[in-house]
């Protein structure tokens, strides 16, 4: 994709170019609030009022779930954001292992920025203003109808520039909206972060249905060589050291450790774990499995019941995809069977794959929703490779950035839409105003002293 990235980067510069031009034309119109400017129209303003008058009777009924899945949004939030100090307090290395900023800003090219490649995908400035626009529409728009709904006036539309940066907004009469009842406030305010969460799961439809049209199981991808955990007091001796496969000797049988496993040697630790004498270690097997004696190997079932038909001593010759360098290249391989350690009778080759899932929240919700795509399977697309991964990667995007702008704009903090739904529900629960207040400014302040710890304790171990 070397060459999207120079039309992306190009684009990107346009881009700027034509918003400044914008702005500079249209400065008349514009309204400067901090580093941000809002350009103010009427465009959207029919549109918004046609759906809620024309629908009102069933947005009436859904303004249960909007305020319900604000409360889920807000609660889920905030223990994230707990649970992430907590992290950062007990595990003090987590900044060796993640070297984002515990806040980090969702812009262009911040996997390759913070080092997270291995975990997203390519986030091209494309791919950012196409998802941006889309949630900043279903977002504004939602909030609009919901205003017509409780008859509060929407005095204009309009857009957000912050640089290259577009949003949307709604300018309602601030009047008219703290005089409505709590209720239709809170539904107001939750109908934002509700169209992005329904617009989240519509788009992740898409991915599915997208993903089993153009992608075709192809290969086995292995992940580990046969393990097992061996007594420390049951070694008798070890081969080289300095050698990249080393021999681990018991008394009635031979393990292997790598590099990697070498590290166990430091912690004195009663338990070693270590590589069985398996026939793929011995192969040096490596790469994804794609054909086995000639026969299409597309996943782990086909393996499986490939392996089934063989008995212990039988030779394979196994065909797998290397890449080095974006070069990808097949190789084959002689493999001896051996006997299964559980059943003797049944042929062992000794691979695994480990089902990875994401840690955190956010990593298992993904794991979740993801599990259409099996992590042990190696997927071709069935045509145009090129579009078919950038139409994949952009449906992934929009689909988590909805999710991800829907659960961050329910913080109970004044500059999102959370900060005064979560007022308006400690005051709906007291009936007292000046506890609403206290709790809301207690609120506050213990989530921006988290933000601001996190991100000094980040500063001093990566930096």
């Amino acid at each position: 994709m070397a060459s999207f990235f120079i039309y992306d980067i190009s684009f990107l510069i346009i881009f700027c170019i034509f918003i400044a031009i914008f702005l500079y034309s249209r400065k008349k119109n514009l309204k400067k609030e901090g580093i941000i400017f809002l350009y103010k129209t009427q465009i959207g303003v029919k549109a918004i009022n046609y759906v809620g008058e024309k629908f009102s009777k069933t947005l009436k009924s859904l303004r249960y779930v909007v305020i319900a899945t604000g409360f889920v949004l807000m609660i889920t939030m905030v223990y994230l954001i707990f649970k992430s100090f907590y992290i950062y307090l007990t595990m003090p290395g987590i900044t060796d292992i993640i070297k984002a900023p515990p806040i980090a800003p969702l812009i262009p090219y911040f996997p390759e920025v913070f080092g997270m490649k291995s975990l997203f995908p390519p986030f091209y400035f494309t791919y950012f203003l196409i998802a941006l626009m889309i949630v900043a529409l279903v977002h504004e728009f939602s909030h609009g109808i919901f205003m017509k709904l409780s008859k509060v006036r929407i005095k204009s539309t309009g857009f957000v520039f912050l640089g290259p940066i577009l949003g949307a907004f709604v300018e309602q009469d601030d009047k008219q909206m703290v005089k409505k009842p709590k209720f239709e406030q809170m539904s107001i305010l939750g109908a934002g972060v509700f169209a992005n969460t329904v617009c989240a799961l519509v788009f992740y439809g898409f991915l599915v249905l997208f993903f089993y049209s153009s992608f075709a199981p192809s290969g086995y991808i292995y992940d580990m060589y046969a393990m097992s955990p061996i007594p420390s007091n049951q070694i008798t001796g070890f081969g080289n050291l300095s050698s990249n496969l080393t021999e681990v000797y018991t008394l009635n049988q031979t393990y292997y450790i790598d590099s990697y496993l070498k590290t166990q040697l430091r912690e004195n630790s009663s338990y070693l774990i270590v590589y069985d004498d398996s026939p793929a270690l011995k192969a040096d097997l490596k790469g994804i499995i794609i054909n086995a004696d000639n026969e299409k190997i597309r996943n782990q079932k086909d393996l499986e019941s490939f392996l089934a038909k063989k008995k212990p001593g039988d030779k394979i010759i196994l065909t797998t995809l290397i890449e080095i360098n974006n070069i990808k290249t097949e190789k084959e391989y002689l493999v001896t069977l051996g006997k299964h350690p559980l059943n003797e009778s049944k042929a062992y080759l000794g691979i695994a794959s480990l089902q990875k899932s994401g840690n955190g929240f956010i990593g298992k919700f993904l794991g979740f929703f993801m599990q259409f795509k099996d992590s042990s399977t190696y997927y071709t697309v069935t045509w145009d490779g090129g579009m078919v991964i950038f139409i994949y990667d952009l449906i992934w995007w929009i689909m988590l950035i909805n999710f991800l702008v829907a659960l961050f704009n329910m913080l109970p903090l004044s500059i999102l839409d959370g900060g005064r739904f979560f007022y308006l529900s400690m005051l709906s629960i007291s009936k007292s105003e000046e506890f609403a207040k206290k709790s809301f400014k207690f609120i506050s302040i213990v989530l921006w002293s988290i933000f601001a710890l996190m991100m000094i304790f980040w500063f001093f171990k990566v930096i």
